[in-house]
């Protein structure tokens, strides 16, 4: 095993580059709200998702059956997005990128549960696994319900206008410091299956707005 492949093993490196895929996703889904923008969002949040993917690929703890998993997710979502992209009209293509980028945060925020489910609650031990995953699971809840807010924007469902709420700008601070928070309360041994939920809803709140 050559050096650069220890060193892009090494749980720091896994862990940088996750949080770089969740900054591209926050930057994408934000760009996703405006026809004019909406291709701009879709391709860094594509970076952001191939930047997520290698990162789990690198990780030595994954297996032959998880690898035939991923590919596997990989080859029906690329038949069924493929076909999709090519027939949709161009007119709607922001709303599909929309509904595309929910269901893939959607799927994010439920992986998420469930390897947390599977920890036991118990993310202390490990925070090479504990920091992706509960940084998995805020990007996941607030691309979910900003990508069907934006569709719905996009498909004149819900008004286009901006929707102001008193304090906005500190509200969604407020709202990102409490899903930070609690991550860092679980990753310190707090109890954690309701401070899991809490995250959950608030980035789902703040995913909203």
């Amino acid at each position: 095993m050559t050096a650069a492949t220890i060193f892009l093993q090494e749980p720091d490196f896994i862990i940088a580059a996750y949080i770089v895929a969740f900054s591209l996703f926050i930057i994408g889904l934000s760009r996703l709200t405006s026809p004019t923008t909406a291709v701009q969002g879709n391709k860094i949040a594509a970076v952001g998702m191939a930047v997520a993917v290698v990162a789990t690929l690198l990780n030595p703890d994954l297996d032959g059956a998880d690898f035939v998993l991923i590919v596997v997710g990989i080859v029906i979502g690329t038949a069924i997005g493929v076909p999709s992209a090519r027939n949709v009209k161009m007119t709607a293509m922001p709303q599909m990128v929309a509904l595309f980028n929910g269901v893939g945060g959607g799927a994010v925020a439920l992986i998420a549960w469930a390897e947390f489910r599977q920890a036991g609650g118990d993310l202390a031990e490990d925070l090479a696994v504990g920091i992706p995953l509960l940084f998995g699971a805020i990007i996941g809840s607030i691309s979910f319900w900003g990508s069907n807010i934006a569709f719905g924007k996009l498909q004149g469902l819900i008004t286009g206008s901006p929707v102001k709420i008193p304090g906005g700008l500190f509200v969604n601070i407020a709202l990102l410091l409490v899903a930070i928070g609690a991550a860092i309360a679980i990753l310190t041994g707090a109890e954690s299956e309701g401070l899991f939920l809490l995250i959950l809803v608030a980035a789902a709140i703040l995913g909203n707005l």
